[in-house]
């Protein structure tokens, strides 16, 4: 038997060059620092024996890892490092960010006071059919990148309240509970890896149907009054994820 065939449908065991070149570059990058630019395509096909349409589909699978960034004249450069966005216990992006003392920025992109929201926003919100809501999008950028696309709803009694420039400057619940008349109780999300729609892969600078980490979330006050509910979708080539929990198994 040919020593290079795998015995499972014939498959060669050699892995394919350009993964070869993806870890030797990937050692080049683990020995520079962050914004560090790489050499060009040319440059590194002649130093691994390879073509550019290999060292380029290294490249690619190296960006997608979120291992480096690639600009347009400009070249590839290493990225910074991945944050690490803990959700257990849940903190808020702001107060996240700044116990670990990582500088970010936010940026409102627009804000709609009355807009048909999404039937699973209106239910999270328990509004009647034909309610509107307010709606404001934003994205948070860390180390000059941005990490995350956050689409908010809010019922019309906080809508008709709230000062988009706030989330700025402030806790996004820190805004939403001195509106809603005290401080917020109970958050139920659900995470999912999902392909990013047309809205949020223009927002996060990506290609449409990249893939994103999307939490879906609502804010409770309490008693249970629901007073925002959206979607926050991560980029996962710029992001780390941590929960925490106690492990609950029964006595056997």
């Amino acid at each position: 038997m040919n020593p290079r065939v795998n015995g499972i449908g014939g498959m060669s065991r050699k892995s394919p060059r350009y993964l070869d070149v993806a870890s030797k570059i990937q050692d080049e990058i683990d020995i520079l620092g962050p914004n560090a630019l790489l050499p060009m395509e040319k440059q590194f096909g002649h130093r691994f024996g390879v073509s550019r349409v290999t060292v380029r589909t290294a490249l690619d699978l190296l960006e997608r890892s979120g291992s480096v960034t690639r600009y347009r004249g400009r070249g590839t450069v290493v990225s910074p490092p991945k944050i690490m966005r803990r959700f257990s216990p849940l903190y808020s992006f702001e107060r996240d960010m700044t116990e670990q003392g990582i500088a970010f920025e936010t940026r409102v992109l627009g804000f709609k006071p009355e807009i048909t929201p999404p039937e699973n926003i209106r239910i999270n919100l328990i509004l009647p059919a034909d309610s509107v809501v307010g709606a404001i999008s934003l994205v948070r950028v860390v180390n000059y990148q941005i990490v995350s696309y956050e689409r908010r709803h809010y019922p019309p009694k906080i809508a008709a309240r709230i000062d988009p420039a706030l989330l700025e400057h402030q806790d996004a619940s820190t805004v939403v509970s001195k509106i809603g008349g005290g401080p917020i109780d109970e958050v139920e999300w659900v995470s999912e890896i999902i392909a990013s729609s047309k809205e949020v892969a223009a927002a996060l600078e990506v290609a449409q149907r990249t893939l994103v980490f999307a939490n879906t979330y609502t804010w409770r006050l309490k008693g249970g009054a629901p007073v925002e509910s959206g979607t926050i979708s991560y980029r996962i080539d710029r992001c780390r994820f941590k929960h925490e929990a106690r492990f609950n198994q029964p006595n056997i």
